[in-house]
């Protein structure tokens, strides 16, 4: 599996090497969302109220934007999603 966000990640992926995408998810506490960003997916902002939620909308707008922001890789790529929540400072 090889990081969309490095060099060469449309290239590996067009001889089917599976690509990961790193989604960071934080929690609003003033509005009470989560909301998602991804550093490797251009224009991945996504807010719900439950992480179940926000998960899902993850996943349905990924290969929306991945043909959005690299029309490069193949419709038929290989994604993995990866969830990630920074440490929350005290």
């Amino acid at each position: 599996m090889y990081r969309l966000g490095w060099p060469g990640a449309a290239l590996l992926a067009g001889i089917g090497i599976p690509l990961l995408i790193k989604v960071e998810i934080i929690h609003d506490t003033e509005a009470n969302v989560y909301v998602a960003t991804s550093p490797d997916l251009t224009g991945l902002v996504v807010e719900a109220e439950t992480l179940d939620e926000l998960e899902k909308e993850v996943w349905e707008l990924v290969p929306e934007l991945l043909t959005l922001d690299k029309p490069m890789l193949r419709t038929k790529t290989v994604t993995h999603v990866s969830f990630f929540q920074p440490p929350v400072a005290v």
